[in-house]
Formats: structure tokens, sequence, C-alpha cells
């Protein structure tokens, strides 16, 4: 009895020794659509594989929730150890004393400069530190019809990808198919509202814009850059003729899917929705050349960051260094999710290579732009939407709307 006792006092000792050895992060993301089916798996990965070490947690909420509830978790003391921020919430949160700098971690984390796509490193860095990991990129993509290429005598394997190319093609693309003096096919769609920002926005920064000066007092934007991006989309609805007027917000989208759109511009997340229409063959890669100097195309980018404590537990920041690397360094599953990863060496691999849109789509990643995020980034490029909803309305010449939207743009950088 007594050797049975003692037997089981010391397998309780050591099942209590290997409990205390396994460090638990708390994971919180805002991941609430199917792309949290696959971070969840991923997680699930990362435990079996380190079940003696590293458990984490992955706490999932909306966007909205979450950019409120990470900073009050964080002050009183009960806040995630790990998570994932957007990187136009980056330059925000190092300001509130959320984020901790990563340089020390890299080692750890088995990341250097170089691992990541280097357009999106250079963004996660914040006065001359690095805050955050960039797991992905998710860019707007140009997406057409390869049949309609066909029937209008287009190559469908080379989209037009410069300003020219595209009007051209566009105007090819618009036809009355059914001889009623009705256009019922359109070369594309420039809706009033989204994306038409996010197309401006890569014609922009395709010019040599830049939204703000170099310290971020004062709004630039209506300048020759801007003017001339904002006439092109202007102009593809009223001099050229080869989009309809008034399009509302996705109906460019139903278009696309019946086919009577032949190119539209739209999120990457649209990639499934669209390879789910029974019969639309099309094509998928970065935004053209729509402006005189480079290529530039907008995206979003999802960072893997590590919050800051109010003690800083050693382990716990070295086990999240280790986790963030490894979800880097296993990120083709996220690219299954929807997403552009930037590992190189995942975008690299045969297996990311095979993937028939994705691969087209990574091409333009090095040519992805970040605007300057900054607290009052938001606020103070508003106005450009409403101007070019009023331009695209025809209800303002494209100065007077620039020039109107850049004076509120100042009004509210002198606040």
């Amino acid at each position: 009895m007594k050797r049975f006792f003692l037997v089981s006092l010391i397998g309780l000792l050591l099942l209590s020794v290997s409990a205390f050895g396994v460090i638990t992060l708390e994971f919180w993301t805002g991941f609430t659509g199917p792309d949290g089916r696959f971070m969840q798996e991923l997680v699930n990965r990362f435990n079996q594989e380190h079940k003696d070490e590293i458990q984490v947690n992955m706490s999932t909420m909306l966007w909205a929730d979450y950019n409120t509830k990470v900073p009050i978790a964080l002050a009183s003391g009960k806040g995630p150890d790990v998570g994932v921020a957007a990187i136009d919430n980056l330059r925000s949160f190092v300001s509130q004393g959320m984020l901790l700098p990563l340089d020390s971690y890299l080692g750890i984390m088995g990341i250097k400069e170089g691992d990541i796509v280097s357009s999106v490193w250079d963004a996660t860095h914040v006065d001359g530190s690095i805050y955050g990991i960039s797991l992905d990129v998710h860019p707007l993509v140009f997406y057409w019809n390869k049949e309609l290429f066909r029937e209008a005598g287009l190559d469908p394997e080379n989209p037009p990808m410069t300003r020219e190319a595209f009007i051209e093609a566009a105007k090819a693309l618009t036809k009355d198919t059914n001889g009623d003096g009705t256009i019922d096919q359109w070369g594309t769609m420039i809706p009033v509202g989204w994306p038409n920002y996010f197309i401006w926005f890569s014609a922009f920064f395709s010019n040599g814009g830049e939204l703000f000066n170099e310290d971020l007092t004062k709004a630039t934007f209506a300048s020759p850059a801007g003017m001339d991006a904002m006439q092109f989309l202007v102009d593809l609805v009223f001099k050229y003729k080869v989009s309809p007027e008034k399009v509302q917000v996705d109906a460019d989208i139903d278009a696309f899917k019946r086919g009577t759109c032949a190119m539209e511009f739209n999120g990457i997340w649209m990639l499934t929705n669209y390879m789910e229409v029974d019969g639309l063959e099309f094509g998928a890669g970065p935004v053209p050349q729509f402006g005189s100097e480079r290529p530039a195309n907008w995206a979003g980018s999802h960072t893997l960051v590590i919050y800051k404590q109010r003690k800083q537990d050693l382990e716990k920041t070295e086990a999240a260094a280790r986790f963030i690397g490894w979800i880097s360094n296993h990120s083709y599953d996220w690219a299954l999710a929807g997403q552009i990863p930037v590992n190189v060496s995942v975008q690299n691999s045969e297996q990311f290579q095979a993937l028939p849109y994705h691969s087209s789509i990574a091409k333009g990643v090095a040519n992805v732009v970040f605007p300057p995020f900054f607290p009052k980034y938001g606020d103070s490029t508003g106005p450009i939407w409403e101007a070019l909803n009023l331009a695209i309305l025809g209800q303002k010449t494209v100065e007077q709307a620039l020039k109107d939207a850049e004076k509120i743009s100042n009004e509210i950088l002198q606040d």
C-alpha cells in the first residue's frame, strides 16, 4: 500500500511539473469570417507540435470590438500576449505604448530582413524599430473575364497592364450585344463608393503622389498626381463611356458574375466567390500601372504583434516570438483562406506557385503601397472619398472636388 501511494505521489508530482512547464499564450484576432477557421487550424497544428512546451488559446471577435477591447484589456493587466493588428493600426498602437518592439526577438522567430517581402517589411517599422511581422497582404485585385476577352479579339492571357491599354481594351469590351441601341456589356465599372478610392489611390501613387507632407501636418493630394488619377476614373465614365454612370456599390460584382462587366476591381477576398460561379472563366492579377512613374497597388496587411504587458514575462514573450515565427513559416495554409502570404520562402514554394490565381496576384506584391498611417489618417482622408463620389457623379469638376477635399483635410489636421 505504501509503495502504491509513493508511486502515485511521484506520478502526481511529475504531472504537476509537466503542467507548470507548459506556457499558455492568449492570442486575439478579428478573423470572424471563413478565414478564422484556417487560422484556428494553424493554431491547432502549432499546439500539437508544441504540446509539452507552448499552448495557444485563440479568441476571435469583430475587428471593431478588437480595436476597442485590446487597449482596455492591456490596461487592466488581462490583455492578450500575442495578436493580429491591421497594418493601418500599427503606428497608433505603438503611440499608445501597446506593442513590444520585435528587433531583439527576430532570432527566436527565425526571421530576418529578406524573409518578408521588402515593401511590407518596411511598412511594419516605426521610428526605426519593427513592431509587427506581416502575415499577408490583401491587395486590390484586377479581375477580367477571359471569355469576353476572346469574343472581343483580345488575348485573355495578356490583360492590359497600362492605362492606355486598359482604355483600349475597355472600349473593345463595351458592346450593345443585342442591337437594341443600349449598351448591355461594359468594359469596366467605376462604382460610386467602394472600391473607387483604392483604384484612385493606386493610380495616385503610380503617379508619384504623396497624400501629406513629410511631417504629416498638411494634405497634398490635390496635386497634379491626384488630379490626373481622379480624372482618369471620371473619364472612364463620361469621356470614354466604358463604365455606366451611377454604379452602386457591389453592382460591379453582380455584373462581373453575370458576364456584363468585363474588367472589375475588388479585394482578393472576392476570389473564392468568383471561383464558385458556374461557367465564369476569369483571370486575376495586380492592378495595371495607371500612373506615369511606376506600378503601384493599394493593399492592406495583417501583422502579428506581441503586446506589451504591465509586467512582461520573458518566457511568455519568447514563446510568443516562437509562435509568430512558426505561423509565418507555415503561412501557405493562410493562402487557402484567400490571402497572399508575404513570407518569401512560402511564396517561392511549389505549393504556392501551383495555386492558379494567388501566384499571379502575388507578382504585384512588390509594388504594394501603404499610406503613412497615423492617428488622424482616417479622418483626414475621408474627404477624398466624398470628392471621388462627387466627381464620378458629375456634380463637381475633379479640380474643385479635390481642392475642397484638401481644404477640409487640412482643417482636420490643424485641429
